[in-house]
């Protein structure tokens, strides 16, 4: 089955958007254009920029297993675990579940990330990428080889890869690699609760 790859430069990583944590990768805030784009198979990689942990590094890649949309994941039990919540584990108040429609309306649960300036591009993504294998790195990412080096995007927005030689050899690439989280959020390196205390993430 024939797969792309959609590539793009964490700018912040706060374990939101991607959220690796509950067991499964999901992308449900942020990059509008792939989440709408992106289809059962595909993969989506998230690779650091200069100021964060190097420009060619790896700080995570997920095959999609589900796409949903956003009122789905929203009102679902099964993603209940994804909706932000205080106390512990430290990682449940980064929940990217934010939003809910009821009454024909969308409203937003509360979280230290996205406020109301944030709804309409997160919403004009329209879905949610549900990812059961994936290798997220974060503040460990892992240095990229040169032979992958065309899959990396240089600046904003995404670039698609379809070149089935290249993304299959890459694929092969990454299942060498041990699945799950191997690193924390880059943005928690410095502190535990780096995160609680940025009221909104500016750029995603």
């Amino acid at each position: 089955m024939a797969m792309d790859i959609f590539s793009y430069v964490i700018t912040h990583d706060f374990g939101f958007a991607p959220n690796p944590f509950g067991g499964f990768l999901t992308l449900a805030t942020c990059k509008p254009k792939i989440r709408q784009s992106a289809a059962k198979g595909d993969f989506v990689v998230g690779t650091g920029s200069a100021a964060t942990v190097g420009n060619q590094k790896l700080v995570y890649a997920a095959k999609v297993d589900e796409v949903i949309s956003i009122a789905d994941y929203g009102r679902l039990a099964e993603y209940e675990i994804k909706r932000p919540a205080g106390g512990t584990p430290w990682w449940r108040k980064h929940g990217d579940n934010i939003y809910l429609r009821a009454s024909g309306k969308w409203t937003q649960r509360r979280n230290p990330h996205h406020g109301p300036a944030n709804m309409a591009r997160d919403l004009g993504g329209k879905k949610v990428l549900v990812c059961k294998r994936f290798y997220y790195f974060g503040d460990a990412a892992i240095q990229i080889p040169d032979e992958f080096f065309g899959i990396i995007k240089k600046g904003p927005g995404h670039k698609r890869v379809s070149d089935p030689v290249l993304v299959r050899r890459f694929v092969d690439w990454l299942m060498t690699l041990p699945r799950g989280v191997h690193g924390s959020p880059e943005t928690r390196s410095e502190s535990r609760e780096s995160c609680v205390g940025t009221p909104r993430i500016p750029h995603c």
